[in-house]
């Protein structure tokens, strides 16, 4: 199975926000948009993109969060038209990040209207939306929500204990049988930031429960830039790869990780590649990253 890894795709405000929209937090996020981020962040990068992962059809597609920009309801209407033109529901999965749950408000105006990507493709008892199992034939992903509201200024992210209690029992159930597992957050399970003021605050909590199961890969997003980590559980060097911001050029180039998952004689094995485009040629190469077999 081939996976494409993508992230923080901040797609564009196109619904200019009321006053009363931006007597909060919003107001922050705003005049950094106008002023910088909107410039940063490309819907035709993000076009680019979509269309290379479209030409491998018989893929998945992962977003690591930060979808959006200030959690407007306009602005998740935008993200599920533009999303639904690209992937049909069985061909990608979302996570919110910190932008998606900006300031606090009503599940219905905001990821409700991304249900489609977050929704178990095997389980109609899904008792909320976060955490959630898909899997496909023997491989198993569990998205997580990491977003969480945090002042202005500060990006953190936390697990909630609910959350928590039920991927220890989405990985029992998992236990049994040789799955490939794949964790899904958005912040990454390293510190970021001064004191992780960035990060996530209860990564240790989360580390803990994973460190009694076997999990093959952790991906996540939030740092806008690639980060390729490894995380020890029990006593073996797990891949932890952060997906760049995809509608964000970096040097020239914009990219995105992809895995190639395979199992032979009951073994599982990885290859991870990035996928760049060359904006001054117009053309894409491939570099593989890492290639990993799991006894």
């Amino acid at each position: 199975m081939i996976i494409s890894h993508i992230s923080d795709i901040h797609l564009p405000i196109t619904v200019q926000p009321s006053f009363s929209d931006l007597l909060n937090k919003r107001l922050f996020g705003f005049i950094n948009h106008s002023s910088n981020r909107k410039k940063i962040h490309d819907i035709e990068n993000l076009k680019i993109i979509f269309d290379d992962i479209l030409k491998n059809s018989d893929g998945h597609t992962i977003l690591t969060g930060d979808i959006v920009n200030l959690s407007l309801r306009s602005e998740f209407e935008l993200a599920s038209d533009f999303l639904g033109s690209y992937f049909p529901k069985d061909k990608l999965s979302i996570i919110p990040g910190n932008h998606d749950n900006y300031v606090k408000c009503n599940y219905e105006d905001s990821m409700y209207i991304l249900r489609r990507y977050t929704e178990s493709n095997h389980d109609d008892t899904q008792a909320s939306p976060f955490p959630y199992l898909k899997l496909f034939n023997d491989i198993a992903i569990i998205g997580i929500s990491t977003a969480v509201v945090s002042p202005p200024l500060m990006s953190w992210g936390r697990i909630s204990e609910t959350q928590l209690d039920a991927i220890t029992e989405i990985l029992h159930s998992l236990s049994k049988d040789n799955y490939f597992i794949i964790i899904l957050l958005h912040h990454p399970l390293h510190e970021f930031g001064f004191l992780n003021f960035k990060g996530l605050l209860n990564k240790n909590s989360l580390i803990k429960i994973l460190n009694e199961f076997n999990i093959n890969l952790i991906l996540h997003g939030h740092l806008h830039t690639e980060s390729q980590k490894k995380i020890s559980l029990k006593e073996v060097n797990i891949p932890c790869f952060g997906a760049p911001s995809t509608s964000r050029a970096n040097q020239g180039k914009l990219s995105f990780f992809k895995y190639g998952i395979d199992k032979v004689n009951d073994k599982w094995s990885l290859k991870v590649y990035r996928r760049s485009y060359i904006m001054q040629t117009k053309k894409f190469k491939t570099q593989i990253l890492m290639s990993k077999t799991y006894d």
